[in-house]
């Protein structure tokens, strides 16, 4: 049992101004992966690693990409078996036209109890409540049972090659639960949507706008797929349905391009298109059993347009190649997550927020993806996400994170970690809304 005076401690070991300067020093680096503009997530991951170190943590820097290096900093808390691990990143989106901003991205400017800037929300707001809530237990000199590790990755906004270097170089071989670290507003998040990501590719002839039976015309083709990816929304929109946290699965058309490549003109038929395809799944689905609908679906619409096209040829008395393609290219292959609500690192999450908050703690989904989307599916690691921030706010223009929601984050995670390597451990039972 975890007596009051140590979680008085443990709170009072966070340091509000310590963490505001953190997170300002942080969103005033711009690392955004640019290389033309010749910035990344490098100054950024220097800047942790020397906090770090300052701090007497063991750190160490591994380069993923040129520019583009991880951060894994370690606390071996006491004799134990568990090992926790919170997780953030270092790249934020681009910050756009500048000039809409009323605030400037990288000055990490304080209204009131607001911070404004690239990333104050997503996520070195919450990267930085993860360090001082490490240095805070650090500090304090209490006994816990196990170790502590701080995922500092980059590429979280892209590819993730960041935490796939972390799960692929060994790092989470040994993790037993981890903290992912993203804006949710307070919620304790134990599930994520999938994300399946599909490019299709149908290859007609170019021909002159005003002689169209001279080419084949891919537009056929791309009403057609766009149609059926509707009817494949439909029918998971009937089964499996909404999920309660997750809402509903998804399957959107999100870039269509004719011609594929170079510009398009109005008098020119194009001889390719290309639609991007983002599907967000929820439990219930089978990633392969719709990477499977979907090749289906680039086979039966070829079929069809081509016989569409032979039977239109033969009303003019036409004879020509009727050679189309519609291929499809699986780009990203995540599946969604689902965290038992009694597995350990919940049940920490859950105590800590009702310490925190004296509240019931409030239970949700993440509508996207996060690294600890690889965590749970290739290492079988149990995850929560949590983290302070309004989960509308990430990538838009005037980003900001609430300052005080981000002080109480520090000490909710703190207070997690605690709870998770108790070497006393006597587990309450945690009632769930």
């Amino acid at each position: 049992m975890i007596s009051d005076d140590i979680i008085n401690t443990v709170i009072d070991a966070v340091d509000s101004e310590e963490l505001i300067k953190l997170t300002s020093d942080l969103v005033k680096i711009n690392s955004v992966w640019d290389p033309v503009a010749g910035t990344s997530e490098q100054p950024a991951a220097e800047y942790v690693f020397k906090w770090t170190r300052e701090q007497g943590f063991e750190a160490i820097m591994e380069e993923v990409a040129p520019g583009r290096p991880n951060v894994i900093v370690s606390w071996p808390a006491g004799a134990g078996n568990r090992k926790l691990m919170f997780e953030g990143h270092t790249d934020v989106v681009t910050a756009g036209d500048e000039s809409v901003w009323q605030y400037d991205p990288f000055a990490a400017e304080i209204v009131g109890r607001r911070m404004y800037g690239r990333g104050t929300n997503d996520t070195k707001g919450n990267l930085a409540a993860m360090l001082i809530a490490m240095a805070a237990l650090k500090r304090c000199g209490i006994k816990l049972s196990g170790t502590i590790i701080g995922g500092v990755l980059c590429d979280e906004e892209d590819q993730m090659l960041g935490v796939r270097d972390f799960i692929t170089s060994g790092h989470a071989d040994t993790i037993t639960g981890a903290v992912i670290c993203e804006p949710q507003d307070g919620l304790i998040c134990t599930t994520q949507k999938g994300a399946l990501r599909a490019r299709f590719t149908i290859a007609g002839r170019m021909s002159h706008g005003a002689m169209p039976l001279s080419g084949l015309n891919t537009a056929p083709a791309v009403a057609k797929l766009i149609s059926a990816l509707h009817e494949l929304e439909y029918k998971a929109v009937n089964h499996p349905g909404r999920d309660e946290h997750l809402g509903w699965p998804s399957f959107t058309p999100t870039v269509i391009q004719a011609p594929a490549s170079g510009v398009p003109q109005l008098n020119v038929m194009p001889g390719e298109a290309r639609i991007l395809v983002d599907i967000r799944t929820i439990p219930g689905q089978s990633h392969p059993d719709i990477i499977s609908d979907l090749e289906a679906m680039a086979v039966e619409i070829e079929q069809q347009v081509r016989q569409d096209y032979l039977e239109f040829d033969k009303l003019l008395e036409l004879e020509r190649n009727h050679d189309l393609r519609v291929q499809v290219e699986i780009l990203t292959d995540r599946p969604c997550t689902l965290t038992d609500q009694k597995d350990p690192v919940v049940l920490a999450a859950d105590w800590a927020t009702r310490q925190l908050t004296d509240e019931v703690p409030t239970y949700a989904g993440v509508p996207g993806a996060t690294d600890g989307t690889f965590l749970w599916a290739l290492k079988n690691i149990p995850i929560v996400t949590m983290g302070a921030g309004d989960r509308q706010v990430p990538h838009q223009v005037d980003e900001w994170v609430d300052l005080d929601q981000l002080v109480e984050t520090a000490k909710i995670y703190a207070l997690t970690a605690l709870h998770y390597l108790d070497p006393d451990p006597v587990q309450p039972e945690n009632k769930k809304i």
